[in-house]
């Protein structure tokens, strides 16, 4: 990786997924917020809007997080707060939509608009929207690079916005140090697993989504583009980097789970069905640790999980990777390509 362990996302202004994907993996969360101001401009930019004002805007907000809050009651590291309880009361039909629209506004929007542009502690080199006004009078200008962005790959980067916030909200709702969690993949649904124990495994979505945005949307092999169902994306599949058969050698041997976030990716249909349980090429060692620091400077709780996988320093976890692949390879001798 380059000096900057986020410089590829933040190097390009010109990369607008790329750009986009910084905010929504490796931006700082302390409540939900800006997963639902991306989800509702990623829904206003697609319609063609390119300028909205907070009135209009604090309907499609809101009501992303009263959707998540029926599915996780805490949505940050505060369990409450007024916007919140607004969302609660509207979803238990104690307050009705003018009544939301009025909190958001003043509570709801009060950080996040400043905020949402900011990436481990400095501002993306292009914005996505700027603001003109003053608290209820306030409007949103959509820039061009976020309404160049086509339907298909919009809806792509939406779901990668609901696997990030899942995955937040999952660790605040649990509430124990993410460091003591498990990120791993329940192989016949491919559903993503958090858990602590046996008796506190919790599902949160299908994992190819989760694992999208980190991989900028392509096939961790041959670098293809994924799943945006226009005729050149290929298909998306889960794959074990290190084969899931060598489960118990490599646990045994190197003391690491291969059933892990930090040897699963995303990968083609083609690349995976031809890969099948053969050992890839030793440049993937270098890959699968650069793909996990990015992991380790987003949070909640793959981070954690894959240092408490892999090792607590960067030395750790690459040499962590580069034994397992090791000892793979001395009872797998294959070193397969795309």
């Amino acid at each position: 990786m380059a000096d900057h362990p986020l410089s590829y996302w933040l190097s390009d202004a010109n990369a607008t997924e790329r750009l986009w994907r910084s905010i929504v993996l490796f931006g700082a969360n302390t409540a939900a917020y800006k997963f639902a101001l991306a989800g509702a401009l990623l829904e206003v930019s697609s319609k063609g809007i390119d300028s909205i004002n907070v009135h209009e805007l604090a309907v499609p907000f809101a009501k992303r997080v009263c959707d998540h809050l029926k599915v996780e009651d805490r949505q940050g590291t505060n369990p409450s707060n007024s916007f919140i309880k607004a969302c609660r009361q509207f979803n238990s039909d104690e307050i009705d939509i003018d009544r939301l629209v009025s909190v958001t506004i003043s509570q709801g929007f009060r950080y996040v608009f400043d905020a949402f542009h900011r990436v481990s502690q400095e501002e993306i080199p292009k914005p996505f929207f700027t603001v003109e006004g003053s608290s209820s009078n306030r409007k949103l200008h959509i820039t061009d690079q976020l309404l160049k962005i086509d339907n298909l790959r919009s809806a792509l980067l939406e779901r990668e916005v609901e696997a990030r916030w899942r995955l937040v909200e999952t660790a605040w709702s649990m509430r124990v140090p993410t460091s003591l969690l498990n990120v791993g993949m329940e192989n016949t649904s491919q559903e993503l697993i958090v858990s602590r124990d046996f008796s506190t495994r919790k599902s949160i979505g299908n994992a190819k989504w989760a694992f999208s945005g980190y991989q900028d949307g392509k096939c961790f092999y041959c670098n293809s583009e994924l799943d945006t169902n226009n005729k050149l994306a290929k298909q998306t599949h889960v794959d074990h980097v290190i084969p899931y058969r060598l489960q118990k050698t490599i646990n045994s041997e190197v003391n690491v789970d291969v059933d892990l976030v930090w040897n699963l990716v995303n990968a083609c249909s083609d690349c995976n069905l031809s890969k099948s349980d053969k050992m890839p090429n030793y440049e993937f060692v270098k890959r699968v640790y650069e793909r996990n620091e990015y992991y380790i400077h987003s949070n909640h709780p793959l981070k954690d999980s894959i240092i408490l996988a892999t090792g607590k320093t960067p030395a750790e976890r690459r040499s962590t990777v580069r034994r397992a692949f090791d000892v793979a390879g001395s009872y797998i001798r294959s070193s397969w390509r795309p």
